[in-house]
């Protein structure tokens, strides 16, 4: 079975972590990350949102704040009503087969919804692997301070005898997730761009996701170019 897993790969410009500033860090030696409670609720209308919602490749360096970074992965991916475990993004029977990874220059973290905090994964900057046909130096999926990347797990999906129907199930997922990240990008003034073309089995590798997952898509998240 091919690996196909929804992981959200959010890199940070180089330097300082974005959540570096206020954000309480916990974990035996390891580097978990407590992220502050997103808001819910207000921001721009639906309609004005859907107006503004765009394609960009270019983007500043400038990092997400803490707050910004953890009201993106609720919209991302979220509960929005956690007393029945269900996300903002649909999936098919509520398999939630969707991880949410983010990676950033300081390394990936797996982003854990319940507890609102990102649990580390890997020492590795993965933002180069999700740009693949933008390498070198001019690669916007480095220069931005988050890289989205998709990973399903085909074992929490339950289709491995239909491997056709988990693919159109799991491309759909990503794109629900996808959407969600647009619109609240559009609605709070922020650049990204979803992407096909990365190098899954790089990431993969890096993350150690068993055969039964692996990436499928990334979106690159930051602020306009100046």
């Amino acid at each position: 079975m091919k690996r196909i897993a929804l992981a959200i790969v959010i890199a940070v410009a180089a330097g300082v972590p974005a959540w570096a500033d206020g954000a309480e860090v916990d974990g035996a030696g390891g580097g978990d990350i407590a992220l502050p409670a997103p808001a819910t609720s207000g921001g721009m209308p639906l309609g004005d949102a859907l107006s503004a919602r765009a394609t960009h490749r270019e983007f500043s360096s400038a990092a997400l704040s803490p707050q910004e970074l953890a009201d993106l992965l609720w919209a991302a991916n979220g509960y929005n009503r956690p007393a029945e475990k269900k996300r903002t993004a649909p999936t098919a029977v509520n398999r939630q087969e969707i991880d949410l990874y983010v990676c950033t220059a300081d390394g990936a973290y797996l982003f854990d919804a319940a507890a609102n905090t990102l649990r580390r994964a890997a020492d590795a900057d993965l933002r180069g692997f999700t740009g693949r046909m933008n390498a070198g130096a001019e690669n916007f999926a480095v220069k931005a301070p988050v890289a989205l990347v998709y990973v399903i797990d085909f074992a929490r999906q339950g289709m491995q005898d239909r491997p056709m129907d988990a693919l159109r199930y799991a491309a759909v997922d990503c794109g629900f997730v996808g959407q969600n990240v647009y619109l609240h990008c559009a609605a709070h003034g922020l650049y990204t761009v979803f992407l096909g073309m990365i190098d899954a089995p790089a990431i993969s590798a890096a993350l150690g996701l068993p055969p039964t997952s692996t990436p499928l898509f990334a979106q690159t998240v930051g602020r306009p170019a100046e």
